[in-house]
């Protein structure tokens, strides 16, 4: 550990641009779904009466209900407490929400060994994007050895120095957990240069490219299956 400076807070910043595109994809996404699955049964029914459209309308709004509740009370309803900025400190890894409220936390005294080859250690489960989420073992508020999976994105917002968080996060682990191995691939995952904890930015990926380009055709889609249909 350096004694000569402490232990630097860094926080998450957004890329604006790239938030506000997905903001407005999340809605141009939601209002078709609300306009096809949950209004569009209803105009069915005035065109072709309410025997005819009785099954298709169970289906489609019982279908709804199970993407729509748990979006709308995800996303909309539990907004103001879902996190906002993440923050790593020379206690650890904290999550806080717009009211400025720690809504998640892993403190590097929670971390435990892992039964694995290494402590910490990366992961790609399917769903989590391009990028391997960070895995490692805490001792849970039951006092109970879990697995958990560090994701530096927040909801609807593009976070745009992942890298560094994650090259702030095993710095800490380093100085404060020496007791902890950690797998080298990690460091190649994210770039990261082990001699001064910075990350090698290499712009965007391909990858990231491809994941863009295909986030615009479904919306293109989307939009024009609705064009069409309306």
């Amino acid at each position: 550990m350096n004694t000569e400076s402490p232990f630097q807070r860094f926080e998450s910043t957004t890329n604006r641009l790239m938030t506000i595109v997905l903001n407005v994809l999340f809605f141009v996404i939601f209002i078709p779904f609300v306009l096809l699955f949950v209004l569009g049964p209803i105009y069915g029914i005035y065109k072709r009466g309410f025997e005819a459209m009785l099954y298709p309308t169970l289906i489609s709004w019982g279908l709804s209900l199970l993407i729509l509740i748990p979006a709308i009370r995800y996303y909309i309803i539990k907004r103001k407490k879902l996190a906002h900025t993440i923050v790593v400190d020379e206690t650890g890894l904290l999550f806080y929400n717009s009211r400025n409220e720690i809504a998640d936390q892993i403190l590097y005294t929670d971390l435990r060994p892992s039964k694995q080859n290494f402590d910490i250690y990366t992961v790609n489960p399917v769903g989590s994007g391009i990028a391997p989420l960070l895995e490692v073992t805490i001792l849970s508020n039951k006092k109970d050895e879990t697995t958990r999976r560090i994701d530096m994105n927040l909801p609807l917002r593009v976070v745009k120095n992942k890298s560094t968080l994650y090259a702030h996060f095993l710095h800490g682990i380093v100085t404060f957990r020496p007791d902890l191995t950690i797998d080298p691939f990690v460091f190649r995952s994210y770039s990261i240069n082990t001699e001064t904890w910075k990350v090698n930015s290499k712009g965007v990926s391909l990858g990231g490219w491809l994941l863009m380009l295909a986030a615009l055709i479904i919306t293109a889609l989307i939009c024009g299956l609705v064009f069409l249909l309306t």
